[in-house]
């Protein structure tokens, strides 16, 4: 079932009946907790391919303070994966809008800055 995003603010994020603190990764089937990143790598994309998307989102904080390496974006478009680094807020509308479209979607989230 997908994960429904009651509300996002700066330094937690509320989903279902969780409220996450954390970095995490959002997907079809629930939430993964991660460590918190200043910067998404390799490591970071792996993960998500493990889900094997046909979209991923990287929420990069509130205010976007996370970047995404070049070699990750890189990565992402040949491997043909729809790929998108938005806020944290945009990031979760992304989110609903393209699994609620029937997109098979990933979501790496910052919750911080």
């Amino acid at each position: 079932m997908l994960p429904r995003i009651k509300k996002a603010e700066l330094g937690k994020v509320h989903i279902n009946e969780e409220v996450l603190t954390d970095d995490f990764l959002l997907h079809a089937n629930g939430v993964e907790k991660l460590e918190k990143i200043g910067r998404v790598g390799t490591k970071e994309l792996e993960r998500l391919l493990l889900h094997d998307p046909e979209a991923a989102i990287f929420g990069s904080g509130f205010k976007g303070k996370v970047k995404v390496d070049s070699s990750v974006l890189d990565a992402a478009k040949k491997s043909k994966i729809d790929i998108h680094v938005l806020t944290t807020p945009e990031a979760l509308k992304k989110f609903q809008e393209l699994a609620r479209s029937g997109k098979k979607v990933v979501a790496h989230i910052h919750v911080g800055e």
